[in-house]
């Protein structure tokens, strides 16, 4: 049997063009159109929302840039490459990327830390479109920070931009890391520890009990200036000889009236137990006398905040430049006393392992795991307080050497 197709006359064709074009675009077939401007376009159904479809335009000057252009589009589809928003801008990126990733991670330091890095990121690039970001876009951020000298803050920014668009290529926001190659600018940081000349200058300067205390405590047990202000009379316990490290005292950021908050240390390593030196003991012992609560507070009566705290370390700092006569090293702050200790312990022959506890390092991936586990009871104090009698020794021959410093 032959089947004929029926006839099609001339006047039959406009009405089955118009069913062609209307079968082809419910089959999800895309339709060129020429606009009045003169370009040509062709829509994309990307999928259907509440029985509906979304669609997307693609434009082209000529048929030939609108096919390429619809197949690329095609092959990024395909693939999964597809930009979910191609309207997202970095501030909202960088707001997703913080609430999603970071609230439940981080502590309230740390949070209101980030917070500040953040702000700083969406200053250079916060209204732009998270898919026009080029590396040239960062690469002008670390000119700028360069030239400022705050390549710490570039190294901050850098971390904090590549973190973002990881998430972003993950959610589908964009296609590529504009921060892929870049690297981190190695910064030489000092990590000297004080002279002779500098531990005989606060031996002889007429310090008031706060500061002699403050500063011999992070002399003779390294502690963190966090991990020093948040000391309570509970934590000293002369009797056994050791201060209790168990917390940190942090400002909060997270809300619009800041106030101070007591804070476990950021690891497990962070709790530990310090031996009272010799040297430390009476000096600790007065100062705790008819103390109850936290050691350190302000005139008010409150937790040492970190103005207060800045205040009263410079009112200190005068003191010693006025004792030797012309201004001091800058580089002494709190972190220097404890340098200072890491320095005494390695030569008292510390072993590295006994150090890693005192301290409260948690990075143990190198020298330290090769070392046997231990507490407390391991460690050799006498080492470190025989060290400080040989020093005690030397920094009193030489002030007779020289008493007109005296």
């Amino acid at each position: 049997m032959i089947y004929t197709l029926p006839t099609i006359r001339l006047y039959h064709a406009p009405f089955l063009l118009h069913r062609c074009i209307f079968y082809a675009q419910k089959g999800g077939l895309d339709i060129a159109k020429k606009r009045s401007d003169g370009r040509y376009a062709k829509q994309v159904v990307l999928g259907y929302r509440n029985g509906k479809p979304v669609r997307k335009t693609i434009y082209g000057k000529t048929l030939k840039e609108l096919d390429k252009k619809y197949r690329d589009f095609m092959n990024d589809k395909e693939s999964g490459r597809l930009i979910k928003n191609d309207k997202i801008k970095v501030k909202e990126l960088l707001e997703l990327w913080f609430t999603n990733t970071k609230v439940c991670e981080l502590k309230p330091q740390s949070l209101g830390n980030l917070k500040s890095q953040i702000k700083g990121v969406n200053y250079y690039i916060g209204d732009k479109l998270a898919k026009d970001i080029q590396r040239s876009d960062i690469e002008q951020i670390r000119a700028e920070l360069i030239e400022e000298d705050h390549i710490d803050k570039y190294n901050k920014a850098l971390g904090i931009i590549r973190a973002v668009f990881n998430y972003a290529i993950e959610c589908g926001f964009v296609l590529n890391n504009p921060t892929l190659g870049m690297k981190r600018i190695s910064i030489k940081r000092n990590t000297r520890a004080l002279t002779d000349e500098e531990r005989l200058l606060f031996e002889k300067t007429d310090l008031n009990e706060f500061e002699r205390c403050f500063t011999s405590l992070l002399l003779y047990s390294g502690l963190r200036r966090s991990e020093a202000l948040a000391l309570s009379d509970s934590d000293i316990h002369f009797d056994e000889g050791y201060i209790n490290v168990n917390k940190t005292l942090v400002l909060s950021k997270a809300s619009t009236s800041p106030e101070i908050i007591q804070d476990m240390p950021k690891s497990d390593s962070g709790i530990r137990k310090i031996p009272i030196s010799h040297y430390l003991y009476p000096i600790l012992f007065n100062y705790c006398q008819n103390r109850t609560g936290l050691l350190f507070l302000s005139e008010e009566g409150n937790p040492l905040g970190s103005s207060t705290f800045r205040k009263r370390w410079q009112s200190m700092l005068q003191k010693l430049e006025a004792v030797n006569g012309k201004p001091i090293a800058e580089d002494i702050t709190p972190h220097i006393f404890r340098h200072t200790y890491t320095s005494d312990l390695v030569k008292a022959g510390m072993d590295i392992k006994t150090a890693q506890y005192l301290l409260g390092h948690a990075d143990a991936k190198t020298t330290l795991n090769v070392y046997t586990h231990f507490g407390y009871n391991d460690i050799k104090i006498n080492k470190l307080d025989d060290y400080y009698k040989t020093l005690a020794v030397k920094m009193q021959s030489r002030q007779k050497e020289n008493p007109e410093s005296a």
